[in-house]
């Protein structure tokens, strides 16, 4: 029986791409940078990728933040030598958007008081715990665990020894973990022994028979389908 949901914040319950997108677009405006919707794709595939490498631990977060920016700003044609100043300025929008993904609410209020709901987000304290509180959203999570105090990121399973470990009284089968990262969130939990739900927040093309959920959805409404 389900009695705890493990949650991923970026692209799950926040609106990740809209929130890095005003960031992105704000920043280059400071920085006297014309912006354009197409710069803010190729930041995002560029991105996407990176995350891919961090997962699969071949990557740390801090030295993404080191090089993300000069990077992109490669890819882009535009001129770029202090990328780590430019993504502390772009870190300084992002910690305070307040966008989160259409349901998100709804889908935690639904969820709270039925099980007990923790996030688990591969990100840093102070952006998430300023982001859910800005949205009223941090009083429907039981705790949240996060890379950075953890020390771990998902799909290790360290990061989810740590969150087992501070719950204390839960055993893996006993959750659900819901994300839209496969390799984070789904197989990270799966391999842990969590049911899975994959937010499939993009509506990407998938092979229903070799997906690894246990549960697919393209809204986070639908968590009421199966909770």
């Amino acid at each position: 029986m389900i009695k705890a949901v493990f949650i991923d914040i970026d692209n799950t319950v926040m609106d990740f791409d809209r929130c890095s997108e005003r960031s992105m677009r704000l920043t280059c405006a400071d920085w006297d940078i014309a912006y354009d919707a197409s710069m803010f794709e190729v930041f995002k595939r560029y991105n996407d990728r990176r995350w891919q490498d961090i997962e699969r631990g071949e990557l740390t977060v801090a030295r993404l933040f080191e090089v993300r920016w000069n990077e992109v700003f490669a890819l882009l044609g535009v001129p770029m030598t202090d990328g780590p100043e430019f993504e502390r300025d772009f870190h300084v929008y992002l910690n305070v958007s307040d966008i989160p993904v259409d349901g998100a609410r709804e889908a935690l209020e639904y969820l709270h008081g039925k099980y007990r709901v923790y996030a688990a987000s591969n990100s840093n304290t102070m952006k998430q715990r300023l982001r859910l509180e800005k949205t009223d959203m941090l009083r429907f999570f039981d705790d949240i665990f996060l890379s950075e105090e953890l020390g771990e990121t998902k799909p290790s399973p360290a990061f989810f020894d740590a969150c087992f470990a501070r719950i204390g009284d839960l055993s893996p089968s006993e959750t659900v973990m819901i994300g839209d990262s496969l390799t984070a969130d789904i197989l990270g939990a799966a391999s842990y022994g969590m049911t899975t739900c994959w937010y499939n927040h993009n509506r990407l093309p998938y092979d229903k028979s070799s997906l690894p959920a246990d549960f697919v959805i393209n809204d986070i409404r639908d968590v009421k389908t199966f909770l």
